[in-house]
């Protein structure tokens, strides 16, 4: 029986490397994969052969199946193990591009200011805009995209680009008084 079970292991190599590929769905890099399913195929060569009940060829196919699933997530937090402390280090010199660069510290810092003043204006604008005009505005701010807001306002596409248009250009308006 160990040697069929053995001729069984070998003829199902293919059929594993495929369930692996199926249980973690691209979210193991190319050497995570064949881990994966070495480790599906010693399992299954030696723990299998004594827990496995079924009399059946399918029922040998969903546990193959099931134990592909279960290595792909012990592959993966393997992974997120090994990794877990990856980053750069604090002893490491400002020049060498570590977390402690400060030109990437002021251009965060200056990034953020930027972005909150811009948020400023945006809350003294946007009320001061046609109605139309800022139900497109906040809609693209929102991220939707053109379809999205055709639907949401009921109106045409190029009724969209030009209540867009007329929005920006008030806007652009806006900001001479804001600034001044």
């Amino acid at each position: 029986m160990r040697r069929w079970w053995d001729e069984l292991v070998i003829d199902v190599y293919d059929r594993m490397d495929g369930f692996v590929g199926t249980a973690h769905r691209g979210r193991l890099d190319d050497d995570e994969h064949e881990l994966a399913v070495a480790m599906a195929l010693e399992r299954f060569a030696r723990k299998l052969i004594f827990t496995f009940r079924g009399t059946s060829m399918g029922e040998l196919v969903n546990a193959t199946r099931t134990l592909a699933q279960r290595i792909c997530i012990d592959v993966q937090r393997m992974s997120v193990r090994a990794h877990l402390y990856d980053g750069p280090s604090f002893d490491a010199p400002p020049e060498s591009g570590g977390a402690w660069d400060a030109a990437a510290a002021t251009q965060r810092y200056e990034d953020e200011q930027r972005g909150a003043e811009a948020l400023d204006f945006l809350r003294w604008a946007l009320p001061q805009l046609k109605a139309e005009r800022r139900q497109v505005l906040e809609l693209t701010i929102a991220g939707a995209d053109l379809a999205e807001i055709v639907s949401e306002l009921g109106v045409s596409r190029d009724n969209v680009y030009q209540r867009r248009s007329r929005a920006l250009r008030d806007l652009a308006k806006l900001k001479e008084r804001y600034d001044a």
